[in-house]
This record gives structure tokens, C-alpha cells and sequence, in this order.
């Protein structure tokens, strides 16, 4: 779980600095493992409706990723391009729209 968190984190923190105050409010989590075996899950109102209401969340399924990867290498990768897929619905892109 410690090397999944650390993905997480650096592709959290290789978000460009510019989006940080569309992030303010929220929240990213980790779960085990997704019941439709998504690798991740964004809920909220989006980037234009921030502050309003609960905090968005941007969940990242563990087992989902770890299945779909071979080495660590490839889990990093994976744990970056799931974070910024769910941050692209954040902004408001649908599936269509986003490149990963």
C-alpha cells in the first residue's frame, strides 16, 4: 500500500501548479478495490461550481491498477495517467475528450 500512496502522490504533485487553486476543494482517496472494477472515480460538481457544497473526490482504486500492471514502473504511469483523467472530469471533459 506504501508504494501505491507514493504514486499517488507524486502524480498529484506533478499536477501544474497553475490548476492547484481549481484543486482547493478536493479530495483525493484511496479504496482497496472498486465493486465495477474502475481504477478511478471522480464525484463532485466540477472546477466552475468549487465551494459549493460538499468537496469533490477523486477516488483511486488499489486493486484495479495493481491487476492492470506488471511492474512498478507501469503502476506509476497508470496511478498518473488515472489521476489525470479524474481531474480532467473535475474541469469539466467528458470520456470523449480526454486522453487517456
Amino acid at each position: 500500500m506504501k508504494q501505491f500512496e507514493e504514486a499517488a502522490q507524486a502524480a498529484i504533485a506533478s499536477i501544474p501548479e497553475q490548476f492547484e487553486p481549481y484543486l482547493e476543494n478536493t479530495v483525493f482517496l484511496i479504496e482497496e478495490r472498486s465493486a465495477d472494477g474502475l481504477m478511478g472515480l471522480y464525484e463532485g460538481a466540477g472546477a466552475l461550481a468549487a465551494g459549493e457544497g460538499l468537496p469533490e473526490r477523486i477516488t483511486l482504486y488499489k486493486e484495479s491498477h495493481e491487476q492492470a500492471c506488471r511492474t512498478m514502473g507501469e503502476l506509476v504511469e497508470e496511478v498518473r495517467r488515472t489521476i489525470l483523467h479524474e481531474v480532467g472530469h473535475h474541469f469539466g471533459m467528458e470520456e470523449e475528450d480526454l486522453p487517456y
